[in-house]
């Protein structure tokens, strides 16, 4: 296993994110309760988290991933660097004390690591002469994706245990919305209709109590004993109205209570389905969130991988040595040069007896010129 600059700015960054992370305040709590936890952003109300060190943290993640990619790119048959993103995962699960979330969250941290690799070297050799760039951006979108499904996971698995996550985000939006929690709706609602049929009560005896005041402040001239005969009388037709009217206002208050009561359940079986299904709808809402973020975190990861990638330059071309004949090349070759030798053995034998020859053909002719000349001077 060989150690290069690539694999260890892979594992300090990882680390660093790691570090950043956990020290910046967010939690894996945030993700068990989303809604609460937005508002909560928006409203300005959380004071615990520090976002520079998640954001830094953040880019220590992309670099990470890019250096990752990086070795993977330029080293086509190592295989070393997956021993440290396994040893990242252990690091994560060590001191996350080996909870659930963590356990899960390595796993998928490890497999999109291997699907990285596989991924990168497959699209290399498929394309021609690829630039790292053209091969990082589809490779890191399913990477992350691998890693949002595995945080959407991790999430489902603790809120299925746990229904109290889903009790305390429904009150903390009740609370929000309404000013009050969800179970207090039905009691307030018989409390609102008991306050209006007292007041429409106390309206209805006040003007029975003016009518009879004025009718007996009318009968001046009557004697006390016919004033208090024409008094009961109207007192006692006073009562049969108060009843009738009573009557009437605690239909209508019966009628109206029941529709108002009825869209109140109507709502709190709503909710209850909502409590039910509240796993399902929080990892599902984690994992699109999740999703949205990872189009800003791919292309980050894309240009620190082009910034960073130390390509090795093309080679000089070495001068081409004579290619090594073959078993069979080898014995045509000989047999080719032992009959160009034969042949030019041949040829020089014939240049040699030729040029004797011609040589003898030389010495023949000068003899006889000597002896014609000997002939023409017989003094000499």
């Amino acid at each position: 296993m060989k150690l290069n600059k690539d694999i260890i700015t892979y594992t300090i960054s990882s680390i660093l994110f790691i570090i950043l992370m956990m020290n910046s305040g967010l939690k894996f709590n945030s993700f068990l309760s989303p809604m609460s936890f937005i508002s909560e952003i928006f409203s300005g109300t959380i004071t615990d988290i520090s976002w520079p060190l998640v954001i830094v943290s953040i880019l220590m993640f992309c670099v990470s991933f890019a250096f990752f990619s990086i070795q993977v790119y330029n080293n086509k048959h190592d295989n070393s660097i997956l021993i440290f993103s396994a040893l990242i995962s252990f690091i994560i699960v060590l001191l996350n004390v080996f909870s659930i979330p963590s356990i899960i969250f390595s796993l998928g941290f490890f497999i999109a690591s291997f699907q990285v690799m596989t991924s990168v070297r497959k699209e290399k050799e498929k394309l021609k002469r690829p630039k790292i760039s053209d091969i990082l951006g589809g490779v890191s979108s399913k990477a992350l994706t691998l890693l949002n499904i595995s945080l959407a996971l991790a999430v489902f698995i603790i809120l299925v245990g746990n229904p109290s996550y889903a009790e305390n985000e429904l009150s903390s939006i009740s609370q929000s919305v309404v000013g009050m929690d969800i179970s207090d709706m039905e009691s307030l609602q018989q409390q609102i209709l008991d306050q209006q049929k007292e007041a429409a009560y106390a309206q209805i005896e006040a003007i029975e109590t003016s009518v009879l005041y004025g009718i007996y402040g009318g009968t001046s001239d009557l004697t006390t004993s016919e004033k208090a005969k024409c008094f009961n009388a109207i007192n006692n037709s006073m009562k049969e109205i108060d009843r009738q009217a009573k009557a009437s206002i605690d239909m209508q208050m019966s009628t109206s209570g029941a529709d108002q009561m009825g869209s109140i359940e109507s709502t709190l079986k709503l909710l209850t389905l909502f409590k039910q299904f509240y796993p399902h709808i929080t990892a599902l809402t984690i994992f699109m969130l999740l999703g949205m973020f990872k189009l800003f975190l791919k292309d980050i990861i894309v240009v620190i991988a082009s910034i960073f990638n130390t390509r090795s330059k093309p080679t000089k071309e070495t001068p081409q040595s004579k290619p090594v004949p073959q078993k069979g090349q080898s014995t045509l070759n000989q047999n080719r040069y032992s009959s160009n030798s034969v042949v030019s053995s041949e040829n020089s034998s014939q240049a040699n007896q030729y040029d004797s020859e011609v040589s003898q053909d030389v010495d023949i002719n000068s003899m006889q010129q000597r002896c014609s000349d000997n002939n023409q001077n017989p003094t000499d």
